[in-house]
Formats: C-alpha cells, sequence, structure tokens
C-alpha cells in the first residue's frame, strides 16, 4: 500500500519512504514537513508483503516528480535536506549520494547508502530499480553502481541524513559474494581495505565484533 501523507500538485522532489506496518514512520514524515522546500511530496510504502526493494521501486514508479529522494523510516532529516536533495540533480547528475550522521556514519566513498540518496527517476527505472536479489544487503550499493553506468553520479557532503540509531541491517555473506563477483572492479576498489588497519577492521566487521560495540554503546545511550 502506498500512502502519501504529503502531496503538491507540481513537487519539486519526491521522497519515498519503504516501510512495514510494525514501523513508526511519523517521526520522519513529521521532519519531512518542518523543511524549508514546500513544493514536494512524501510516498510512504507501507506493505509488509513486498521487500525493501519492491518497496522502494513501487514508490519510484508512483512518484511524481523528475527527483526522487530516499531515505528510511528511522531517519530524521534536517530542514535543509530536500533543497539540497533538488539542488544537487538540478545539474546533469542522475544519482547524488549524502552524508550520513547519528548511529551510522557515512562519508561518501561510491557504496550509495540508500537512507540517503536521490535520483533522476526515469534514469532510475531505465536502469531496473532496485534488484531483489540483494534485498536487505547491499542492495542500495548495487543499484548505485548501475546508475554509475547510465550518468554521472556523485557525493554531496552537504546534503546530510540523520540516522538516529545503529542500522537494523546484519551482513549476508552470500549476497556480499555474489557482489563481488557480479563488480569485481569496483568491489576490490571501494571496499577491499588497502591497509593494514583497515583489512583488521574489516575482519571485525565481518566478524559482528563492531556491530556489538554499536549494541552496547546504544544500549548506555538509552538508559
Amino acid at each position: 500500500m502506498i500512502r502519501k501523507p504529503r502531496t503538491s500538485a507540481d513537487p519539486d522532489v519526491s521522497v519515498v519512504i519503504p516501510t512495514v506496518p510494525a514501523n513508526d514512520h511519523d517521526a520522519v514524515v513529521d521532519a519531512l514537513r518542518e523543511g524549508t522546500v514546500e513544493e514536494f511530496e512524501v510516498l510512504v510504502v507501507d506493505d509488509a508483503d513486498l521487500d525493501i526493494c519492491e518497496a522502494r521501486n513501487a514508490g519510484i514508479e508512483a512518484a511524481t516528480a523528475d527527483i526522487v529522494a530516499l531515505t528510511d523510516d528511522d531517519c530524521r532529516p534536517p530542514p535543509e535536506w530536500l533543497a539540497r536533495v533538488r539542488d544537487a540533480l538540478a545539474g546533469d547528475a542522475v544519482c547524488v549520494e549524502g552524508r550520513v550522521e547519528g548511529g551510522r556514519t557515512y562519508r561518501g566513498t561510491g557504496l550509495y547508502v540508500g537512507c540517503n540518496l536521490a535520483v533522476d527517476r526515469e534514469t532510475a527505472l531505465a536502469a531496473g530499480g532496485f534488484r531483489s536479489a540483494y534485498a536487505g544487503w547491499r542492495d542500495d550499493t548495487e543499484f548505485g553502481w548501475r546508475m554509475e553506468d547510465r550518468g554521472r553520479c556523485r557525493y554531496d557532503h552537504g546534503m546530510v541524513m540523520v540516522h538516529p540509531d545503529s542500522p537494523r541491517a546484519s551482513i549476508d555473506d552470500e549476497k556480499e559474494a555474489r557482489l563481488r563477483r557480479e563488480y569485481p572492479r569496483r568491489y576490490e576498489e571501494r571496499i577491499v581495505p588497502d591497509t593494514a588497519l583497515g583489512r583488521v577492521n574489516d575482519w571485525l566487521w565481518r566478524r559482528g565484533f563492531w556491530d556489538a560495540v554499536d549494541r552496547v554503546r546504544y544500549a548506555g545511550g538509552n538508559s
């Protein structure tokens, strides 16, 4: 089911939020309403029968603006987020990734984190949208890499999204291996660490060490 808690006759941006009925998405919609852009629409794809890729694709297809911004139901967009999204896609870019702060941090390494991603709608549809074969792990990265084959993709440090809690996803070794097989060059360049310290951190991450640290850290912050 797709609901539109915010509509516009001529939106500059369509915001797509995939969710399920068990999750609260009111807070992210309220945060969007506090933004500086007047003309935008919000599409909440609220359907437990769809995986995250299917939900995002349904939202992109139903969107009416040329620019589609993607975020998640556990994020809190700053007031200037939509304005930054609109400006980032005003040129020749077909996909723009942004910075993520909070329980998840990201600084733009060509991995296209799905909670802060803006795309040209027609290009995203032509690329085939998100692939369910990667649903729940690396689906956003794989989508972004296909978008690179269709036009200019870039990182905008000023396009910031706040992700208050630690991510809900966990490593899927099978999907990780598939990404490496399908995109060997980009995987080696962007995911495989090139320093000894990076390799140690990567080894700990793949074995869940840093996830355990985050759980302790955020449990303490909520006490």
